[in-house]
């Protein structure tokens, strides 16, 4: 089921805490948060909506969009319990800092007292953190590569530690039309359309500036159907990969899958891999 519309948006908490942190600005012009202020303002209606007490983050880059989850979970005014995880130990776009160094900022010289705790697991693939986390998940934001098999990997693997009625927000589920060398960009697509669930989707507001109004996140709850059709998520690995995961990520996420999925469904995983290879293989070799 689609739902248009149906979560309010709240712009506060990025106004809050945007300005006190430190400022971040690429040669090329990239900010942080790599959200927009629509997207800022649904991901925190949607936690102010359904007011999590077990929030994971996959993909933290810069951190602004941490800080800004913390601050949208500070005014909820409830306690919490937040992780964020990021295989990479240092931000993508600047090497010299690490991974998550704005809301590292924002805990140490802005929040005072935090309602909940948070804790960065950086280095690390979701399979290798996720037992330590542990199950009762009840809020997920997929934020990572974009591309196949991206999102797909890390939702499969988090999907049986979320409760039913959890909550998972995807940024980028329009970013292969944004232009056109991010043709491949449709992980996060592909899993929003392949998953079954209660689907939301707040239109952007016309501001004179865009010929569509379809947005570029989106969100959906879990329900047992979610759990009971994952074959149609597996069933998306098979579409063409962007890129090629190593051997050690592909069997550390294979064997994870094999804990909690029946073995035909790993099955068409192991292949959609192999397919992949195949392919990646005869294209380089001209």
């Amino acid at each position: 089921m689609i739902n248009l519309n149906a979560i309010p948006l709240d712009y506060e908490p990025r106004r809050k805490i945007l300005p006190k942190l430190p400022a971040f600005v690429t040669a090329k012009g990239q900010r942080e948060p790599e959200m927009s202020e629509f997207e800022s303002a649904f991901l925190c209606g949607t936690l102010k909506q359904f007011r999590p007490k077990k929030i994971l983050e996959v993909g933290v880059a810069g951190g602004a969009t941490t800080a800004i989850i913390l601050q949208a979970l500070e005014d909820c005014g409830e306690p919490y319990e937040m992780h964020s995880i990021d295989v990479a130990e240092n931000f993508y776009r600047d090497k010299t800092k690490p991974s998550g160094f704005m809301a590292a900022f924002a805990k140490e010289k802005i929040f005072d007292n935090l309602r909940g705790t948070h804790e960065f697991h950086l280095g690390k693939f979701l399979p290798q953190i996720i037992d330590d986390i542990g199950s009762d998940i009840d809020f997920v934001i997929l934020d990572t590569l974009h591309s196949m098999p991206g999102e797909g990997l890390d939702f499969l693997a988090v999907l049986p530690y979320l409760k039913i009625g959890s909550v998972v927000v995807l940024h980028d589920v329009s970013l292969n039309q944004a232009r056109a060398q991010n043709f491949n960009s449709h992980a996060t697509t592909a899993l929003f359309g392949a998953v079954t669930a209660n689907k939301f989707l707040n239109f952007v507001p016309d501001n004179g500036n865009r010929p569509y109004a379809y947005p570029n996140i989106a969100a959906f709850q879990v329900t047992e159907q979610t759990v009971e059709c994952i074959e149609n998520v597996f069933l998306t690995m098979v579409l063409r990969w962007a890129y090629r995961p190593s051997d050690g990520e592909i069997k550390l996420y294979l064997n994870h899958y094999l804990r909690y999925y029946p073995p035909e469904l790993c099955k068409i995983f192991a292949e959609a891999f192999k397919m992949n290879l195949y392919n990646m293989v005869i294209i380089s070799n001209g």
